[in-house]
């Protein structure tokens, strides 16, 4: 019983990278280069950020969500203008 909780425990503290180095690059998944691209599009450093570097939609989602934001201030100024100026009859 003792050599099997030895040998879960070893398991999980053996090291991703040693394990990786005995399975050898010949084994590597297709889709982690792929998630390797992806990363390297959002990292690149070309002045944008992280949420405008996906595509046209995002910028779409941006400004739609900033005239709406925009929209609701000009709304609470409104509100706040004509509950504290008296109603003249």
């Amino acid at each position: 019983m003792m050599n099997l909780s030895r040998a879960v425990v070893r398991s999980f503290a053996t090291t991703t990278s040693r394990r990786s180095t005995a399975v050898g690059k010949e084994q590597i998944e297709k889709g982690y280069f792929e998630i390797r691209k992806v990363q390297e599009h959002f990292q690149k450093k070309d002045g944008k950020p992280v949420f405008l570097k996906g595509s046209a939609v995002d910028s779409v989602l941006y400004r739609v969500t900033m005239a709406l934001a925009l929209v609701g201030i000009g709304g609470m100024t409104k509100l706040f203008y004509d509950l504290s100026v008296p109603k003249t009859e």
